[in-house]
């Protein structure tokens, strides 16, 4: 054996044996456990690209699971009244913002929206105060009505904010007072508008050019 190994051909050999050794031990211990985990890695990300997908659905098409009885009359009421009722609109929104330390500047309505089974009135609402507050005075707005335990639950009108801009608050006051210009809208209930039946051509009645009265026609 050390005859072979002593020889030119015998070291190339154990040195070809090492380096094949090497690069085995090498794919065994490194390259190959990475490999894995990339392969696990690539499994996540696409786990959670589908799980950001299927969020987006969800955000363009919202819903909720909620099962209404005939006692939840009242609620739905509560949350849809018959009419916009802008003076009730003013005293939730001068109600929750001073809840919540607000000073509250205006409110402005823009015309109403009509939806099925539904009117929306578009309003732009002034208020001023720490962010903080502002934000908990949007919640508030927010979760007048929501679904419990898939039951609806209403403590007010229904209300969606669309934009929030903060800018610079009125003088007197400074930081970290802010003035925020809130975009919401309040909704109130509409009966679907009835279609119209389309005539009955059966009992139309046409007169020929002669003269001679339809089949049916009075003469």
């Amino acid at each position: 054996m050390s005859s072979v190994l002593s020889s030119p051909k015998g070291k190339i050999g154990a040195i070809a044996v090492g380096g094949l050794l090497m690069i085995l031990a090498l794919w065994f211990l490194v390259i190959a456990p990475q490999r894995s985990k990339a392969t696990e890695l690539a499994a996540e990300a696409a786990s959670m690209r589908a799980q950001v997908d299927a969020r987006k659905v969800a955000l363009a098409t919202p819903s909720a699971n909620v099962t209404v009885r005939p006692s939840d009359l009242y609620r739905l009421t509560k949350a849809l009244p018959d009419d916009t009722n802008m003076s009730g609109i003013l005293l939730d929104v001068n109600r929750i913002a001073a809840q919540n330390k607000l000073t509250f500047i205006s409110i402005t309505p823009s015309p109403q929206v009509p939806g099925t089974g539904y009117l929306q009135q578009p309003l732009d609402v002034a208020v001023q105060g720490r962010f903080s507050d502002i934000s908990s005075f949007l919640g508030d707005l927010r979760t007048l009505v929501s679904v419990r335990d898939r039951r609806l639950d209403a403590r007010g009108r229904l209300y969606s904010v669309t934009s929030v801009n903060i800018t610079s608050p009125d003088s007197p006051a400074k930081f970290p007072v802010v003035k925020a210009a809130v975009k919401l809208n309040a909704y109130a209930f509409s009966a679907p508008v009835p279609a119209t039946p389309a005539p009955d051509s059966s009992t139309t009645t046409d007169t020929s050019s002669d003269g001679t009265v339809a089949a049916g026609a009075t003469p």
